[in-house]
């Protein structure tokens, strides 16, 4: 069992690179959670004992998408990750947030059962009705499910690692050569997470990706500056008005 009061939030910022040059196009943000002395906890340890607490898990959803967003390179685009499950009675404040932020895609994870299809649905239709991009994370993992009314929806196709891992198999290979011709058919940006050589990189601008992330990057990770005690956040959102203020700002600075 894991104690969420002895743990601090934190932020890790990994590109995503242009395989048309290399450089980087922007950003995805992801929690990372340690204790007093610096010890990580994996997220996925955290967010699966949260996911029996839905208050918790949307209170610790809210506090760190605006530390991601605070922490930020606001000169870039930048990549969220929401889970539907956390959006309850709290989250409208932080949605109407998140539509501040210039060049903001959140990325909503492939589902693996048909609950979760419809909870991402709702979500990616609330999030479109405030012009914030969408992306579908995770496509092609092992033991998900593909959703063929958000990939229509969503504006960015995440793909798996694990189709790469599965070349020779011809099935495979021309599904996701037709994926990868149905985004650019509908003006749908392509994304390959995971990557981790040389080789992964030239396939994937060989299949006309156009963003990879992965740990071949490493060097160009970023670490948020500083962390935060886990669950330290106002029931009434009020510091949301003040950032909220200095996000339109500088999204009238950017326009």
């Amino acid at each position: 069992m894991i104690s969420l009061d002895n743990l601090y939030l934190g932020a890790e910022y990994q590109p995503l690179i242009n395989t048309s040059d290399s450089s980087i196009y922007g950003y995805e943000a992801l929690s990372r959670f340690t204790d007093i002395n610096g010890k990580k906890t994996p997220p996925n340890l955290v967010f699966d004992h949260l996911h029996n607490q839905a208050a918790l898990l949307e209170d610790v959803e809210i506090q760190a998408k605006l530390f991601q967003l605070k922490h930020s390179i606001a000169s870039l685009p930048l990549f969220i990750n929401l889970d539907p499950h956390a959006i309850g009675p709290k989250s409208q404040q932080m949605l109407n947030l998140l539509s501040l932020r210039p060049n903001l895609t959140v990325e909503i994870i492939e589902n693996t059962c048909i609950n979760d299809a419809n909870l991402s649905r709702v979500l990616v239709a609330h999030l479109k009705s405030k012009q914030i991009n969408v992306a579908l994370d995770d496509i092609g993992a092992p033991h998900s499910m593909l959703s063929l009314s958000l990939l229509a929806q969503v504006d960015t196709l995440k793909f798996d690692i694990d189709w790469l891992n599965q070349v020779g198999n011809r099935e495979q290979e021309y599904l996701m050569k037709a994926l990868i011709r149905f985004a650019k058919d509908c003006d749908k940006q392509t994304v390959l997470e995971g990557v981790e050589t040389a080789q992964q990189f030239a396939l994937a601008q060989e299949l006309g990706i156009d963003l990879v992330q992965g740990f071949l990057f490493k060097a160009q990770f970023i670490t948020a500056p500083c962390v935060t005690p886990l669950l330290i956040i106002d029931d009434n959102l009020s510091h949301i008005e003040p950032f909220a203020a200095k996000l339109m700002n500088l999204q009238l600075m950017q326009g």
